[in-house]
């Protein structure tokens, strides 16, 4: 499986953890231990695609910086998400966020990866091998 799998799936799957935690404090029923579970699995999920995102961003050429980028991509989503806790509901913020990720991994998985085909092998020539 690869990262950008990996990525959209946890995406999916954290991201309907937080709606769903949404729906349940908006008709405040649920246990509190099924909250927990749902804000913890959300979050955990949610880290693992943001993490994913991040280094998808990078060349593959360069780990070094795709291992940097991957922790930096979340650490700055989380900062952005910080700043609006305090203007809204912060369930509402997250169930908002949960579902902008999860939406946004389902057309991720929908759409086929661009191919990478090699270039043509040169038969003759200076270069051919």
């Amino acid at each position: 499986m690869s990262l950008r799998t990996v990525a959209l799936v946890s995406g999916v799957v954290g991201g309907l953890c937080w709606l769903a935690l949404l729906v349940l404090e908006q008709a405040e029923s649920g246990s509190p231990d099924l909250h927990d579970a749902l804000h913890w699995a959300g979050l955990a999920l949610l880290a693992v695609a943001m993490v994913g995102f991040g280094a998808s961003l990078v060349s593959s050429s360069a780990l070094w910086l795709r291992v940097i980028v991957g922790i930096a991509f979340p650490l700055l989503v989380w900062s952005v998400l910080e700043v609006f806790h305090p203007a809204g509901d912060p369930e509402v913020v997250d169930g908002i966020f949960g579902g902008a990720v999860a939406l946004l991994s389902i057309i991720g998985l929908a759409r086929r990866p661009a191919r990478q085909n090699p270039p043509p092998r040169r038969t003759h020539g200076a270069h051919a091998r």
